[in-house]
């Protein structure tokens, strides 16, 4: 079933109070009769219900898809609303861009409704731009509604990348002929040939298929001179294989590289491999297949949804496919001497900003003493995370945890968000503070291992973590944090992990150490927090006990994240990860 992405847009014409669009009313499609004159009457009252739909619902409109922009108008007044015309204008020029420019409603009675569509169309050859559509509506009378727009992305298409990687010969069992085994062509000799194709541009490639000819009448593919076959979608950076037999006969005069040729086209016509002459040679060994890296570009393909935008309080919206984590559940669990410390740097003095990572401390602030039932919170933010901030906050000798945590008795949750940096090794990660210098990583920075190391030290009666932070040497957009090496380098996994002796001992964390942590801008937060926010409001409670137990939660964040990830950045995985005893109730309702 296609999901939907929901505005919600009201408009009072004539009090400022809002009413909720729901209530009850006949329901109806627009009546176009503008036969009968209109009759000036008692104001209406009018509100209205904005959806957006778009064919992948995910908020943008890219080349050659649908959209519409749905209005369902109620009127709860006294009087008719007469003449209601609906406009809709974008303010940059684009001719791939066909908008349905206006609609007239004649009559809306009071306490009834009516739908209006108005579709939006994206060409194939969109320019990438944000459209700040206006949406106007205006009534016979005067009781004109007050201007909205909706500010929508459009994304010009992004061609795949098809590219002939390499190929394996194999002349030894089923369908090989050999001369000689020893993995050669040689004349009067069948083998068979494994070609391998990718996908290094930054979309899919749609519907490929594939054509292998021989332009010698003495060398022969598949029994004749061709083979062709379809291989199907290539995501970005997929493999895909073709097998082949060739077999040159005696006659075979050539010398380099054989009149073979290979023809790799996708649907589009975009990326092709086009008569592409294989280097396969008589008695020389074919290039073995490398498959090249290819990441894709997150500052391009992670983009923002489409929302709506106004100036007066008679306007709200709601996203009904994104949930609103601003506001917890309130969970029945008090835990007596707990403490929270919770720490989101988004502006970092030397480094690219982490997106949203203060919002996400505020968030989870509320969170861990709502939902939670942490009874003392501790909220570090940007500047505030500074210096020496992790040091003495942390080390069991001389941070100012030490002094709050009565060994034994206090549960300790700790939440991050902001950078993870790995040293240009990968052999350590560091928790940075928002003044910190690259340079001097090990002299600012808080290693992981130390971090899990002093935790664990505080003796406190449990210890849970959530880190919502990669340590790939990226950023939520894709940047490069410590030079050209750090990035594709594989970080190590930490050295100290006291879960594996201290059953109270718990780490949540966003993403493995090769991935990148995204940020979600249609909820202003981390993704994985975002995930972690739904999940605690009872999405997570799978086996409906009003119960959210660790292990409930990982499984929601692992399926939902990754699912999402993927979507948002092209196929790349965001895995979370959990260390640590399962059986913990985190919250109760």
């Amino acid at each position: 079933m296609k999901k939907i992405i929901y505005f919600f847009l009201v408009l009072n014409l004539s009090v400022s109070s809002f009413i909720n669009a729901q209530s009850s009313g006949t329901s109806k499609t627009v009546d176009l009769n503008l036969s009968k004159p209109y009759i000036r009457g008692l104001p209406p009252n009018i509100f209205v219900e904005l959806q957006f739909v778009d064919d992948n619902a995910n908020g943008l409109l890219e080349a050659e898809e649908n959209a519409r922009l749905i209005l369902k108008i109620k009127n709860e007044g006294s009087g008719p609303a007469q003449g209601l015309q609906i406009s809709l204008k974008s303010n940059v020029s684009d001719p791939e861009l066909q908008i349905e420019p206006n609609k007239l409603i004649r009559l809306i009675k009071p306490n009834e409704t009516k739908v209006v569509e108005m579709k939006i169309k994206a060409g194939f050859f969109i320019k990438t731009n944000q459209h700040k559509i206006d949406i106007n509506i205006t009534e016979h009378f005067g009781f004109d509604m007050d201007q909205a727009t909706l500010n929508l992305n459009t994304y010009q298409y992004i061609p795949s990348k098809l590219v002939f990687i390499g190929m394996d010969i194999y002349d030894q069992g089923e369908g090989t002929g050999s001369v000689i085994k020893d993995g050669n062509l040689q004349a009067g000799e069948q083998i068979r040939a494994k070609l391998v194709v990718q996908n290094i541009g930054q979309n899919l490639a749609l519907g490929v298929s594939y054509k292998f000819v021989s332009n010698d009448s003495n060398i022969y593919v598949n029994d004749f001179h061709s083979a062709i076959g379809d291989l199907g979608d290539f995501k970005v950076g997929e493999t895909k294989e073709i097998w082949v037999t060739i077999s040159p006969n005696k006659r075979v005069k050539v010398i380099g590289k054989l009149p073979l040729f290979l023809t790799v086209t996708e649907k589009k016509n975009y990326g092709n491999i086009k008569e592409f002459q294989i280097p396969l040679e008589l008695e020389k060994r074919a290039p073995k297949p490398a498959v090249l890296s290819v990441k894709a570009d997150m500052a391009q393909i992670q983009k923002q949804v489409a929302r709506i935008e106004y100036k007066s309080d008679k306007f709200s919206f709601n996203n009904s496919n994104v949930k609103n984590i601003e506001s917890p559940a309130l969970g029945k669990i008090k835990r007596n001497k707990s403490i929270g410390i919770v720490i989101g740097v988004e502006n970092y003095t030397n480094l690219p900003k982490a997106p949203f990572a203060s919002h996400d401390a505020e968030i989870i602030e509320k969170y861990f003493k709502l939902t939670l039932g942490v009874e003392q919170v501790i909220t570090y933010t940007n500047q505030q995370v500074s210096g020496l901030f992790f040091k003495s906050t942390f080390d069991p000798s001389i941070g100012k945890l030490t002094n709050m945590i009565d060994p034994g008795k206090t549960d300790l949750f700790v939440y991050y968000s902001g950078h993870g940096v790995p040293d240009r090794n990968g052999d350590e990660v560091y928790l940075f503070p928002s003044d910190g210098s690259i340079n001097l990583l090990k002299e600012g920075g808080y290693s992981i291992n130390n971090f899990y190391e002093s935790l664990n030290k505080l003796n406190a009666k449990s210890v849970t973590v959530i880190m919502d932070a990669c340590f790939s040497g990226s950023t939520r957009a894709n940047e490069n944090l410590t030079g050209t090496k750090a990035l594709g380098i594989k970080v190590k996994d930490a050295s100290v992990r006291p879960w594996e002796t201290n059953p109270n001992f718990r780490v949540f964390s966003s993403s493995s150490n090769d991935e990148t942590s995204l940020g979600y801008d249609a909820s202003q937060s981390g993704l994985y927090t975002y995930f972690l926010c739904v999940g605690l409001q009872g999405e997570a409670d799978t086996n409906k006990d009003r119960k959210i137990t660790v292990e409930e939660l990982q499984n929601y964040l692992v399926l939902n994240v990754n699912d999402l990830a993927k979507k948002l950045s092209s196929g790349k995985s965001q895995t979370p990860l959990f260390f640590g005893a399962p059986g913990m109730v985190l919250t109760e309702y």
